[in-house]
């Protein structure tokens, strides 16, 4: 393709995103790079690259939402700000469009997650943004703040409150206050305030009656934050129904609120504190709720339920979650993407290369394209279609945050925010092709290699002419050999059998399992003789047992050499003990027999050998 035309295709894609080039820029927009990839190769176009951005944030924080109803679709951020300047908060609610940015709004904590829902059913269909940003879920509607809903208070411990009102009444010093404080930390069942919390930390007195002059005549309060966010369908599966606001807390709780009236609809038990959420179905049908929490599990949550339904076990913490259907596609700490079902079943896991910085999903619905992406640390982003991996994307940068989607009037774009700040995008080309047979390795080149078959001899060829023509003669004598071999060996397991020297007795309704130890040095040695019931047919246990030895008496003497059993109950290991001790003065060694045997019967039931060591000789000293 000519150069000419290739940039020309370029800038159609880019005026397609971007929308109309020929506005004026406002004061707040700054000059960016748009460039256009050029690599034939690579199945995405460089739409737009700012390494200078300047935006801190992580890919819960990113939305691609349409909020004018124009069919051009802003790009949404929560910003951190310079984290360094903590705990001076500069986050910012950043809204751009046409790589620019339009409006931004200040927040007064960290965000940690941005959803746009929907609220009514006016029309033209207009999303909100909802922001959750520490105890609370700011509500923005066209860009200006709409309603605040903050969590529900907690349980307060009354001594706390005990302690507090004393210190608004001036009956209890400094020193007292913080061994109570400290002893309720320690052993109260009900965690403490963030206030008291702050006031244990502080090691200067000065600092600390400042800190409590200035809080005590405050009401005393309790809330926790919100740690992961997402939206739920509330009585329609349509894409712009009505929404309900799916919530985690640090308190191990997962809320679903109602947009409309902003009330809690449902209390969910986490066994953990959730940091990744996954939602599926409609509120008022069907839903299920995917909750990957900080102790290494995944747990189902379904409608009508309390408490988790299904628990699925991680061997890393998670730093990713997505759903494809009825699988589970989740990066974990140990550099792992893992696929599971609903239920816990591992379809597939894979060991990546580097460690995971971010994941995202893609759904490319005309193409009817599903991947997820996954962004490594050594700047490189894999796309997995099922288990196979499609595409690798080489970028300049390690990508913090991914999100996949419409962004202006173009479908298929990949937005990405860099560790330091940058903001890349790139947009699948309409020629684009996945396919699972791109992913799978070819053979390996040594396949290619010929190998060197050496020349046919004379004692070969005659060997091959004997073979065809006594094949009937050389295979009835190895039909002869085999059998002979197979009835030597139950002729010699019969024996054993019958002798009782195998090391686990079965009969018909008892099996034993027998295991010998020999502790010391010599001359003086203590023999254990461990002995298992292993019947998992009968619950009845096994009586009326004793263990005596056979030994050469010249080299060695047993004190007891008869050992009575009283009982052996099914799944329990019971140890016998006897001393034996070298009597001979030579360094020799030999064996000793260990025989379980029935009172009733000659024959023993079970046997072991034990080779004993060679006894160290006696040092007077």
């Amino acid at each position: 393709m000519p150069s000419n035309k290739r940039e020309k295709s370029a800038s159609r894609q880019y005026q397609e995103i971007s929308g109309n080039t020929n506005e004026n820029e406002t004061d707040q927009t700054r000059p960016t790079t748009t460039t256009a990839a050029t690599d034939t190769k690579s199945k995405w176009l460089s739409a737009h690259n700012d390494f200078v951005a300047g935006i801190n944030t992580v890919g819960s924080c990113v939305e691609l939402v349409d909020l004018y109803a124009e069919g051009s679709v802003n790009l949404v951020i929560a910003d951190f700000g310079n984290i360094l300047l903590m705990p001076k908060i500069q986050a910012k609610l950043k809204v751009f469009k046409e790589f620019s940015l339009l409006k931004e709004n200040n927040l007064s904590d960290l965000p940690c997650a941005v959803v746009a829902c929907y609220m009514d059913t006016l029309q033209p269909r207009i999303p909100a943004l909802a922001v959750a940003s520490g105890s609370a879920v700011f509500l923005f509607k066209s860009l200006r703040p709409y309603y605040k809903f903050v969590l529900p208070q907690m349980e307060i411990a009354q001594v706390e409150k005990d302690v507090w009102h004393k210190a608004r009444e001036g009956n209890i010093d400094m020193r007292a206050m913080h061994d109570v404080l400290n002893d309720l930390h320690r052993g109260g069942t009900v965690p403490l305030t963030h206030r008291s919390l702050a006031f244990l930390q502080m090691t200067n007195t000065n600092e600390a009656h400042q800190f409590v002059e200035h809080y005590k005549t405050i009401e005393l309060k309790r809330q926790s934050c919100i740690t992961c966010m997402k939206k739920l369908n509330k009585n329609s599966a349509d894409e712009d129904a009505l929404n309900c606001l799916v919530i985690g807390t640090e308190d191990q709780h997962i809320y679903i609120i109602e947009a409309q009236a902003f009330t809690i609809m449902a209390t969910m038990n986490c066994p953990a504190t959730p940091s990744f959420l996954d939602v599926s179905g409609v509120y008022d049908v069907e839903f299920r709720i995917l909750a990957t929490c900080r102790n290494g599990y995944i747990y189902l949550f379904r409608r009508g339920s309390e408490t988790p339904r299904n628990a699925i076990y991680l061997n890393s913490i998670a730093v990713g979650l997505e759903r494809f259907g009825k699988n589970i596609i989740v990066g974990c700490m140990d550099s792992s993407l893992h696929c599971y079902t609903t239920k816990g079943k591992r379809y597939w896991k894979h060991l990546l290369p580097a460690q995971i910085t971010a994941m995202c999903q893609i759904d490319y619905r005309p193409k009817g394209f599903q991947a997820v992406a996954v962004a490594l640390a050594n700047n490189e982003i894999h796309l997995y279609k099922d288990k196979f991996l499609v595409d690798v994307i080489q970028v300049e940068e390690n990508i913090y945050a991914m999100k996949f989607g419409k962004l202006g009037r173009e479908d298929a774009t990949l937005v990405m925010i860099t560790k330091n700040g940058g903001l890349l995008v790139k947009i699948l080309k309409r020629t684009a092709t996945f396919e699972e047979s791109d992913t799978l390795h070819g053979p390996p080149k040594e396949q290619q290699v010929k190998i060197d078959v050496p020349k046919r001899t004379k004692l070969y060829v005659d060997q091959t002419l004997r073979e065809k023509e006594q094949a009937e003669n050389m295979y009835r004598i190895f039909q002869q050999d085999l059998i002979r071999l197979k009835l030597l060996t139950g002729k010699e397991f019969l024996k054993s059998v019958q002798a009782g020297l195998n090391p686990i007795a079965k009969t018909k309704n008892e099996a034993i399992r027998i295991n010998a130890e020999v502790h010391g040095l010599g001359p003086r040695f203590k023999l254990t003789v461990k002995l298992q019931n292993t019947s998992s047919t009968s619950l009845t246990p096994i009586i009326d047992l004793f263990i005596s030895f056979t030994y050469d008496e010249n080299i060695y003497s047993l004190n007891p050499n008869y050992i009575e059993i009283p009982i052996l109950i099914t799944g329990i290991e019971y140890g016998f003990c006897t001393f034996v001790t070298c009597i001979t003065d030579k360094v020799i060694s030999d064996i000793i027999k260990v025989y379980v045997c029935r009172r009733d019967s000659s024959a023993p039931l079970i046997s072991a050998v034990i080779n004993m060591p060679v006894a160290e000789p006696n040092l007077s000293i």
